[in-house]
């Protein structure tokens, strides 16, 4: 009875230190319900356009009536993707394009008929050719449950026109965001955007703005994407689609952290943490301050936010390290 009353006390302690508090989840940020039977949700947008998701990752395909275009393969559908093209045609998958190369949203495309042919920008190719490297430090797509996927056959640098049966997408590119090679796919005739990893709706973006490579080309595509007459956005990510609303908002709470991040850059007083911290340390005193100038920033950010978007909690001030960097630097 002893041993089983320390073990329970332990399992007590080990759950109380793993419970994290949050915010409460705004209606705004929930998603579609997922069917337990299916695991997956396809709905058809307009006109043959369908997008798919299974709570986290969203992605989209065409009915042509001379085949099937598939936009991403995100390795957590598994084979979902085919799953859900099965649900609703039986036209062959024959083209597929890859938004960008991380391996999160098109790790699963090896699933795809190795006949298709692959069309994505000239900078994911490039990265994709990374794959073949011998000195890579670990396989592609291993963390997140993808692997190698078939190479772009069809490229392009600034904009590409895919014209199949009875639709058409135009594929575009306009700098560098996300990372290199992150394009804008638009169906003109269904007015639907898809574009990755930029706008998160009803929440804050992921972590470190969804890993942007470039802050202030992030913040620009929003922008971009407001620039597209569009009436759903495909945005890769957490179970429903965007509207212009919702582009709009993130604009808007992206706004503020520039400014707040720019008010906690000239009234956080570095030399009154140096007093305290010293010198000596030189990587622990810039830590101190750049934490603390982050935390002024969300401090600032976050009352206004709290209840409109999912996270705002979690990661405003990893945003705001973002931008106060992309102050600093950029």
């Amino acid at each position: 009875m002893r041993f089983r009353a320390i073990i329970l006390g332990l399992a007590s302690l080990f759950s109380a230190s793993m419970t994290f508090a949050a915010a409460p989840v705004p209606e705004s940020a929930k998603g579609v319900a997922i069917p337990q039977d299916k695991s997956y949700v396809v709905e058809e947008v307009k006109d043959g356009l369908y997008w798919v998701t299974e709570g986290a990752y969203t992605a989209m395909f065409l009915t042509t009536g001379k085949g099937v275009i598939v936009v991403d393969a995100p390795p957590s559908f598994g084979d979902k993707m085919l799953k859900a093209i099965g649900d609703v045609t039986k036209e062959p998958i024959t083209h597929v394009v890859y938004s960008h190369s991380h391996a999160d949203h098109i790790g699963g495309a090896s699933m795809y008929p190795k006949t298709a042919k692959y069309i994505a920008h000239v900078e994911t190719k490039k990265r994709l050719q990374r794959m073949k490297d011998a000195n890579r430090p670990f396989p592609y797509g291993m963390f997140v449950g993808g692997k190698p996927v078939p190479m772009p056959t069809i490229t392009f640098e600034d904009n590409y026109t895919l014209k199949v049966g009875n639709q058409v997408l135009r594929l575009e590119y306009k700098g560098n965001d996300h990372e290199p090679g992150n394009i804008y796919v638009y169906a003109p005739k269904q007015k639907v955007l898809m574009k990755i990893d930029i706008v998160f709706p009803g929440w804050t973006p992921f972590k470190g703005l969804a890993i942007a490579e470039d802050t202030v080309g992030y913040l620009k595509a929003h922008d971009v994407i407001l620039s597209y007459d569009f009436e759903k956005l495909i945005s890769g990510h957490w179970g429903r689609l965007a509207t212009r609303n919702d582009v709009e908002v993130q604009k808007q709470y992206m706004q503020d952290i520039q400014a707040n991040a720019g008010k906690a850059l000239q009234t956080v007083d570095f030399y009154a943490i140096a007093g305290k911290v010293g010198y000596a340390n030189t990587a622990l005193l810039f830590e101190t301050y750049l934490d603390a100038v982050s935390q002024e920033c969300a401090n600032l950010t976050e009352p206004k936010w709290i209840d409109k978007l999912g996270g705002i909690d979690v990661w405003t001030k990893d945003h705001c390290y973002k931008i106060v960097m992309a102050i600093r630097v950029d």
